[in-house]
């Protein structure tokens, strides 16, 4: 099976709090990480910082557990903290790597990514964007918010107060993930998750949405796909990570077990092979599921504190390369 099961380097930067956010770009060349300490950081995940001293090297034994203070340093590129007032807790970056998209409380912050100044500031949102989206080509962008709404921005206005395009209102709680599918750069869907129990559908060409509903009492934290966006897969307040085909809403498998939840909100991603469901856990662990049966088929442990956020590098080759950021003020690359 290729999956992770060591602990590479960990991406040390961060002055304070907990990491909230990681993506890597759509080359996988470098991952970004975000956090309480109003910072934004790229790193080039695999390769080690050469001013770094191995003091401590980690025991050959050692194959699922982090000894943090021994992990080598990643290499860090630079660092964006340009119009960040509050802790960042969602981001994205377009496909080539120029339009740096952020949350900073109820702000949406666009930034250059090769100057590092602010190019625009979108405002409006009455609740904390937990989640954003930048459109492949960096002209649109989408916030989903605490208040319940997902605002759809147009990248490209001039207007010193910009107003959103179009406001999605639909969600009866807070929206927790919005996730854009694209064919051949054209804006085609929208899916968001909401504490409410819904996954809405908007079919941006048609003008229709279809709800999903699971269940009563059962909160989604986040949604992700696999590569062709045939599937998806939902992750639950109460510990279930659901399967589903996304054209009939037919419910594949339920990958439970294995992992902590209930209080916090847990991202969880489909692997660049679609062969894994990986998860964070409350007891700071990161958990693999089979994707076609849904067991547990790896665990990795070390975080010291929550695992909240993990990214999944891109490319096939590189499929059992993951980052994984935690309330613990750590980001560590697994291989």
């Amino acid at each position: 099976m290729n999956l992770p099961s060591a602990p590479k380097a960990r991406c040390v930067g961060h002055e304070e709090g907990p990491i909230r956010a990681i993506k890597f770009t759509s080359d996988g060349k470098y991952c970004i990480t975000a956090g309480h300490d109003r910072t934004v950081r790229p790193w080039n995940p695999l390769r080690i910082d050469p001013t770094y001293e191995h003091a401590n090297p980690i025991p050959a034994t050692a194959r699922s557990t982090i000894y943090m203070e021994s992990l080598p340093h990643a290499l860090p590129s630079q660092t964006y903290c340009d119009g960040y007032t509050y802790p960042i807790s969602a981001i994205d970056i377009d496909n080539s790597s120029s339009t740096l998209l952020s949350s900073s409380n109820k702000t949406l912050v666009v930034t250059d990514a090769l100057t590092r100044k602010v190019k625009k500031r979108f405002q409006g949102h009455t609740g904390r964007i937990n989640s954003v989206v930048c459109s492949s080509e960096g002209t649109i962008f989408l916030s989903a918010s605490y208040d319940g709404t997902v605002r759809i921005w147009d990248g490209r206005s001039f207007s010193t107060t910009p107003v959103p395009v179009q406001t999605l209102t639909d969600a009866r709680d807070y929206v927790s993930s919005v996730t854009v599918l694209e064919k051949k750069n054209d804006l085609c869907e929208i899916v968001t998750s909401s504490i409410d129990g819904k996954l809405r559908t908007y079919d941006v060409r048609r003008g229709l949405m279809n709800e999903d509903d699971l269940g009563t009492n059962v909160a989604l934290t986040c949604f992700a796909h696999t590569s062709d966006s045939l599937c998806g897969v939902i992750s639950c307040l109460n510990g279930a990570i659901r399967v589903t085909e996304r054209s009939t809403n037919t419910s594949l498998n339920t990958c439970f077990g294995g992992y902590t939840a209930g209080k916090y909100s847990l991202e969880c991603q489909v692997t660049s092979d679609d062969q894994f469901v990986v998860s964070g856990s409350e007891d700071g662990s990161v958990v693999f599921y089979d994707f076609a049966s849904g067991r547990v088929v790896q665990t990795l442990k070390g975080h010291g504190r929550t695992e909240c956020t993990v990214a999944v590098h891109p490319s096939r080759e590189n499929s059992s390369v993951i980052v994984s950021g935690s309330y613990d003020g750590s980001a560590v690359v697994w291989t």
